[in-house]
């Protein structure tokens, strides 16, 4: 059986749908990339500013405790952490405490780095400094390297602290001499959230989603008002080429959606007129040539001279062989059934019974279930047509049947002499016919079996195959 498309995914509801949530989310990266680097500089800046202060400070700090005597320094430092109530922790030690970076923050590094410029270009003597970022209960002080909070509580509840607030805690060690480092803790009065940018947060995220959904429901309440008239018009041109004759079609939609279905319905009343008008005159036609032609054969029986007689006779059959010619192919290029599920493969099997009735004629290669959605009464006349035309003049007739999923094509090659390659478009006019093949008929076998397939949405065409024949290729579309 012939597979299904994926249709949905050439809809424009889907089309538009994905082009839209592209846009979106590719203006949504820009406008978060022009953010960021904004946010970035921005935090940069108000950064850099506390780090002036904070290195200003303990540039002052460190020069006020190099000028006391060794002896009066830690007595100083003793009276600082009794007092308490301040952001800062100070100590003299004997060796460089480790303190490492906070991890996660992109500004840590950053800051660290800039600190330590800073105060080298404010204390040019100072043999070596180290700056790192970390958090209050992972700073470590003295030269045992131990925590802060486990020091007595007269020295860590009143120390590095600024309120309730939980802030990141800026270590700035500076050596002295080859025995002393001075340390010197202080916080850094910016929120961790200040350490780091992030492309899209959270929040932007969420913003995105809600954005896009309410985008996407908008547009496809539109996409489905709009979209509502152009399915309907699609409906009414395939019913069109089956029926000839629609009802009109509500106008609504956009202003372009409008004038495409006011023109549609004005094509389907000009359509509608002009076969009103056509069967009107083959009726007149009918009615109004038969009588004569049969007033004429009478008149022509009375003749007395056989040869006038005989030629009057010819005349008047090829008159009434070409009226009821042209009458039929009005009658079956004018078919007036519904569309409804045919067995391609039964409808020709059946075709090559009768003709191989007497003698094997017609070899058949087809798979064993083709099925297919048209006329039915239409498709076996285009079929018959197109076999009997093969087996008069070819004799001997092969047929193969091919299927996918845009179209069904039916082939029939012919044995006979073929005709030539600038009478090949020529044969499909009425009332033509080659002359090597000039045997018998009205001429119009190909035009109907062409305007059949082409009401199918398909076509008719022949060529000569390389070998010898005739080949004439259906083409019968499964998208109609």
């Amino acid at each position: 059986m012939r597979k299904l498309k994926p249709v949905y995914f050439k809809s424009i509801s889907f089309r538009v749908g994905v082009t839209l949530l592209v846009v979106i989310v590719i203006a949504e990266l820009i406008a978060g990339a022009i953010w960021f680097q904004a946010n970035e500089e921005s935090k940069k800046e108000n950064i850099t500013s506390t780090m002036l202060n904070i290195s200003s400070a303990a540039s002052e700090t460190y020069n006020y405790f190099k000028s006391l005597p060794v002896n009066y320094r830690h007595l100083i430092l003793n009276q600082l952490r009794e007092a308490g109530g301040t952001r800062f922790f100070i100590s003299i030690n004997n060796t460089y405490v480790p303190n490492e970076n906070i991890a996660g923050y992109n500004f840590t590094h950053w800051l660290s780095e800039l600190t330590e410029k800073e105060l080298k270009n404010k204390m040019a003597s100072a043999k070596n400094i180290r700056v790192s970022i970390t958090r209050r209960e992972d700073i470590r002080v003295f030269n045992s390297g131990i925590k802060l909070d486990e020091l007595p509580e007269i020295w860590t509840k009143y120390s590095l602290v600024l309120g309730e607030l939980n802030l990141p805690i800026l270590v700035m060690q500076i050596e002295m001499s080859d025995q002393e480092w001075f340390y010197i803790a202080s916080v850094l009065p910016v929120p961790f959230s200040s350490l780091s940018t992030q492309f899209l947060d959270q929040r932007q995220l969420i913003f995105l989603g809600i954005t896009s959904i309410l985008l996407m429901l908008g547009t496809a309440w539109i996409l489905q008002r709009e979209i509502r008239p152009v399915k309907s018009l699609a409906k009414a041109a395939t019913l069109m080429g089956s029926q000839l004759v629609v009802t009109e079609i509500k106008e609504e939609g956009s202003k372009e959606t409008r004038a495409a279905v006011h023109a549609f319905n004005k094509m389907n009343r000009r359509v509608r007129a002009y076969i009103r008008d056509r069967e009107m005159l083959f009726s007149a036609i009918s009615h109004d040539l038969k009588t004569p032609l049969a007033c004429l054969k009478l008149r022509t029986e009375m003749l007395d001279d056989d040869n006038t007689k005989k030629r009057f006779e010819k005349l008047l059959n090829e008159v009434d062989l070409m009226l009821k010619g042209a009458l039929q192919c009005i009658r079956e290029t004018d078919i007036h059934e519904e569309s409804e599920w045919i067995d391609i493969s039964q409808l020709i099997g059946t075709c090559v019974e009768y003709y191989n009735r007497e003698s094997l004629r017609i070899t058949l290669n087809s798979p064993p279930e083709v099925r297919y959605v048209g006329k039915p009464v239409a498709i076996k006349r285009c079929v018959y047509n197109l076999v009997d035309n093969a087996v008069l003049y070819g004799g001997k007739v092969d047929i193969s049947v091919s299927d996918s999923d845009d179209c069904l094509e039916i082939t029939i090659r012919d044995y006979g002499p073929g005709i030539e390659n600038k009478l090949l478009e020529k044969v499909f006019e009425p009332y033509f016919r080659a002359e090597q093949l000039d045997v018998h008929g009205s001429g119009l076998g190909l035009t109907i079996s062409r305007s059949i397939a082409r009401s199918h949405g398909g076509d008719l065409k022949l060529n000569n195959h390389p070998c010898q024949g005739l080949e004439a290729h259906l083409i019968l579309s499964r998208e109609v």
